[in-house]
């Protein structure tokens, strides 16, 4: 699968379509007609959005996610993973227990066609935007490309430490990734036997730059403990992992792009 860049602007994308009639109104009073134009050609570019009628993923996954604050649990989250990389789509399901945290949300990545969509379940609603849109040419050049932005450079120092161990009937090798300029250390278990590239599918949550860390290590970043200045910040493990899944969802049974308050 293509790398796939962090997009941040996603999440400003949902809330400004979750208020569109608000936006929409702000702009017009503060840049008259042309501000309006503009809004509304980005919404179009945003909305135009290909997808496919259904996703089916072939590997399911649970992620136990524990953030510190100096040495202490601060919070647990777990996140399902769904992941079909022969059809480079895969998707995401916060699992956090509570309706408040959006459980009853599925975000769905369409990397073939540059998509993704955000579905709620309960009222059978969605929204699928253009990945393009929030993205330069140069940038969606670099993507198609898998090159790394311009000026990048990284000072990470990886190696294997000989140890090993079963994780979900998996073989893992243990790496320690070091960066003394950051101050950081990565202490990770990779299975090599499965090829799923977990950063890609983390690409929009918090964990993205350490989901990123395990790239390029030639398998599955099964458990892993990060560090900052000697100080545990996170840890995760993979909980669940059902590499003969057969998860279909069909974004036909969902109204796409109902944004409400859109003139």
């Amino acid at each position: 699968m293509k790398k796939f860049l962090f997009i941040p602007l996603c999440l400003l994308a949902f809330n400004t379509f979750a208020q569109h009639s608000e936006v929409h109104d702000a702009m017009d009073d503060k840049y008259g007609e042309p501000g309006r134009d503009k809004l509304n050609a980005w919404t179009e570019n945003v909305m135009n959005a290909k997808t496919e009628p259904q996703y089916t993923f072939t590997t399911a996954m649970n992620m136990h996610i524990i953030s510190y604050k100096r040495g202490d649990k601060k919070e647990e989250n777990d996140i399902k993973y769904y992941i079909n990389p022969s059809s480079e789509t895969f998707a995401m399901r916060p699992n956090t227990g509570s309706k408040k945290r959006n459980d009853n949300m599925i975000m769905v990545y369409d990397m073939k066609n540059h998509s993704m969509l955000m579905l709620n379940h309960d009222n059978m609603t969605g929204m699928a935007m253009n990945l393009n849109a929030f993205m330069s040419k140069e940038m969606q050049d670099r993507r198609d490309a898998g090159t790394a932005p311009s000026g990048a450079k990284s000072n990470t120092d990886c190696k294997k430490t000989g140890r090993t161990q079963e994780i979900q009937g998996y073989r893992c090798e243990e790496y320690v990734c070091t960066d003394d300029e950051r101050k950081t250390r990565n202490e990770m278990w990779i299975a090599t036997d499965l090829h799923i590239d977990i950063a890609q599918s983390a690409a929009r949550s918090p964990y993205a730059a350490y989901f990123r860390s395990a790239e390029g290590k030639g398998g599955m970043m099964m458990m892993a403990k990060f560090y900052k200045e000697d100080e545990l910040e996170t840890s995760m493990e993979v909980t669940m992992l059902d590499p003969k899944a057969n998860i279909m969802v069909k974004t036909t049974d969902y109204k796409l792009n109902d944004m409400g308050g859109r003139r």
